[in-house]
C-alpha cells in the first residue's frame, strides 16, 4: 500500500514539474483554446484554410504550413496581443538611416539609451544589444509598422 501511495506521489510530482520549470522555458508554448480560436478566426478571415501547427515562439505566434487561398503553403506569424498577421518579407537587411533613427527614438521612449544593430529579418525588426541606463542589455523583436516590442531577451 505504501508503494502505491509513493508511486502516486511521484507521478503527481512528475506531472507538476513542467509548471515549476523556469519562466524562460514557458515562453514557447502551444495556444490555449481561446487563443487558438482567435488565431483561427484571423487566419480564416485572411483566406487561410488549413495549417499544420501553432506555437508561441520568441513572443509571436508561428503558424506552420498555412494553406493560402491560392493553394500555396507558407508559414504565417500572428502578434499575441492584437492578433495581427505579420507579413514575412523576402528582404532581410540592415536598417537604413531613417529607419535606424525611428527605431532609436522608439526605443528611447521605452527606456533604452542605444542599440548596436537593427536588422529587418523575415518581416520583423531584430535589435541587437539594446542598452538601458543601468547597463542591462537586451535583444529585441519589434513590429515593423509600430515598432512595438514583441519580445525581449536579456543578455548576460
Amino acid at each position: 500500500m505504501k508503494n502505491r501511495i509513493a508511486a502516486a506521489g511521484l507521478a503527481l510530482a512528475l506531472l507538476a514539474a513542467p509548471a515549476l520549470a523556469p519562466a524562460a522555458h514557458a515562453a514557447d508554448r502551444r495556444p490555449t483554446e481561446a487563443e487558438a480560436s482567435r488565431i483561427t478566426e484571423v487566419l480564416r478571415a485572411q483566406g487561410y484554410r488549413d495549417w499544420r501547427g501553432i506555437e508561441l515562439d520568441d513572443g509571436i505566434w508561428e503558424v506552420d504550413d498555412a494553406v493560402a487561398s491560392d493553394g500555396s503553403r507558407r508559414d504565417v506569424r500572428v502578434t499575441p496581443d492584437d492578433y495581427t498577421i505579420i507579413a514575412r518579407g523576402t528582404e532581410n537587411r540592415l536598417a537604413n538611416i531613417e529607419e535606424a533613427a525611428r527605431i532609436g527614438d522608439a526605443l528611447k521612449r521605452e527606456g533604452f539609451e542605444r542599440y548596436e544593430t537593427a536588422k529587418l529579418d523575415d518581416g520583423l525588426w531584430k535589435i541587437d544589444n539594446a542598452v538601458r541606463a543601468d547597463g542591462s542589455r537586451y535583444d529585441l523583436t519589434l513590429v515593423p509598422e509600430t515598432l512595438r516590442i514583441l519580445h525581449r531577451d536579456r543578455e548576460g
